[in-house]
């Protein structure tokens, strides 16, 4: 249904430095030993898709039951675990019409492999592992507008986005996930998009696919800003985030406890009023979503040696210094050698211009921004000062 997609040029400052990555593919060197013989991909795919309203059959994605997104999410390779909401939804009666229905704010349902948000007319999921978000776009099309085959995705659609960090071991991958070029090529079935790359393999690599039909003069505030550790120091990371048989997490409630940090202590911000879902796996690992307002922020840690990540991403736009904040409040979730901020607005107009926030004990190593017409992405890699001893490197490309 659309033509080869459009590249779009990015620019970059770099230091010439060797580094590991949060982004770049892991390889871990063959005489390490490992703690656990299976390495785990943390970094997420993030697929997020915006329908004009009149076009959902449901009349909203809220009033869809969690058991026809269970169905859609096979297709992905994970499971819904929980729910939690910023705001249920409301049947309520007036003068004119027996039941109206107040579908405002999220529903962020906790996956076996991170997380689905919900909300009137968006939906973003966002998978790790070896799961399939992408061979899910079309059982999920399917589920918010029936008739999508019958239309041009400029239509039944406000824009569509897939993001994702280099994998760690992308030959564990499977179809349609094998490589960024299949990736682009499988969503160049359904729309009409333009895929950047930002980084490099030497530091971080962040790969964005945009289609964006909405009028250009549109102020819209989608936002997006993620914050990827790698090289976590594991004798902490293993003490917080693993809470399986034999171990005791160091604090059962991390996102709560890191909340202030994250988002500020200011009474009268939506962040203030936060609906929380935490969850350790076992043997190890934590997951987390917040849900307030119409936004979310989220945390995936996968903690052990080899292949230790932590991410964090809040949909909040944010000012500069409340940017900083958040920065600094995820890299305070666990000691890392590596760091890695994205930084996404789907309107170019209100993008902060791309500059690398200041972080505490941290050089900036590559800074790489891509602005188009439909949207506007930075993406920054940092390398701590004073490396830990205690971490494992791991190399990430692809």
């Amino acid at each position: 249904m659309a033509p080869a997609e459009e590249h779009v040029e990015c620019s970059s400052l770099s230091d010439d430095s060797m580094c590991t990555s949060p982004g770049a593919d892991v390889v871990v060197p063959a005489d390490q030993p490992m703690e656990f013989p299976e390495l785990f991909e943390g970094p997420e795919k993030t697929l997020m898709l915006c329908f004009k309203s009149r076009y959902i059959a449901a009349k909203s994605l809220r009033l869809i039951p969690e058991e026809a997104w269970s169905e859609v999410l096979v297709h992905a390779k994970c499971l819904i675990l929980s729910a939690v909401e910023s705001h249920p939804v409301e049947l309520h009666t007036n003068m004119k019409k027996r039941k109206a229905v107040s579908t405002k704010g999220v529903t962020g349902y906790l996956l076996s492999e991170s997380s689905l948000f919900v909300s009137d007319t968006s939906v973003t999921l966002k998978t790790c592992g070896t799961t399939t978000p992408l061979a899910a776009l079309e059982p999920l099309l399917d589920l918010a507008v029936p008739s999508w085959r019958q239309r041009q995705p400029e239509q039944y659609l406000k824009y569509a986005t897939f993001m994702r960090l280099g994998y760690m071991r992308p030959g564990d991958q499977v179809e349609p996930h094998m490589s960024w070029d299949q990736e682009v090529n499988h969503l160049n079935k359904y729309f009409d998009g333009q895929a950047a790359l930002l980084g490099s393999e030497m530091t971080s690599t962040q790969h964005v696919y945009v289609a964006n039909y909405m009028p250009k003069e549109d102020i819209v505030d989608v936002f997006s800003t993620q914050v990827a550790l790698t090289d976590l120091d594991t004798s902490e990371s293993m003490r917080r985030y693993a809470g399986g048989d034999g171990y005791v997490p160091h604090d059962e409630t991390p996102l709560k406890t890191a909340w202030e940090q994250l988002h500020g202590d200011e009474t009268r911000s939506v962040a203030a009023n936060a609906s929380l879902d935490e969850k350790f796996f076992d043997p190890i690992g934590y997951s987390s979503n917040a849900v307030f307002g119409k936004h979310f922020t989220t945390i995936h840690v996968t903690p052990q040696p080899g292949c230790s990540y932590l991410s964090v991403e809040t949909s909040m736009p944010v000012t500069r210094e409340a940017r900083e904040r958040f920065v600094c409040g995820a890299a305070g979730l666990c000691k890392a050698d590596t760091l890695a901020v994205t930084e996404f607005s789907l309107c170019p107009k209100l993008f902060s211009g791309g500059a690398a926030p200041d972080l505490p004990n941290f050089a900036l190593r590559e800074s790489t921004q891509a602005v188009a017409g439909s949207f506007a992405c930075a993406h920054h890699y940092y390398k701590r000062l004073q490396p830990i001893s205690s971490s494992i490197p791991a190399v990430m490309h692809g």
